[in-house]
């Protein structure tokens, strides 16, 4: 769920910016600005969902344009709820299911130059808080 709030008089308004928003990486390479209805939520599926269900799930590159020119007196707001197992749960893949399985070079084809690859940063038998330090290890 997304509001647009007008900074200046705190009121809730209509995006000024029709370019601003979600965008994520589709599965062929387009960029697609993601749209939901008025009252709809979206769920964005982590490498977490991706990695425990053996690719059956798949997370997508995403990333937010902000507002640009006289919209920078409003603000966007969104609300996220980040869902992840405990520090010390398995990210085991479940049984019958491969790293190829879980993420093929087919869609790493499309990830972007500064994104990488899941299986460059998990391994078999890593716990949530090893594949997290890998993950912040290997973008900072």
């Amino acid at each position: 769920m997304k509001i647009y709030v007008d900074n200046v008089t705190g009121e809730i308004v209509e995006s000024p910016d029709p370019v601003a928003g979600l965008y994520i990486k589709s599965r062929n390479g387009d960029l697609v600005k993601a749209t939901l209805p008025d009252g709809a939520i979206g769920f964005q599926i982590g490498e977490t969902a991706q990695v425990q269900t053996g690719g059956v799930l798949q997370a997508t590159p995403h990333a937010v344009k902000g507002l640009t020119g006289t919209a920078s007196r409003v603000s966007r707001e969104t609300f996220a709820v980040f869902m992840e197992p405990e520090y010390h749960s398995s990210m085991a893949l479940p049984e019958g299911r491969t790293l190829e399985d879980t993420q093929c070079a087919g869609a790493e084809e499309w990830l972007p130059s500064s994104v990488r690859t899941l299986r460059s940063r998990w391994k078999p038998k890593m716990n949530f808080g090893e594949f997290s330090e890998a993950t912040f290890a290997a973008f900072h």
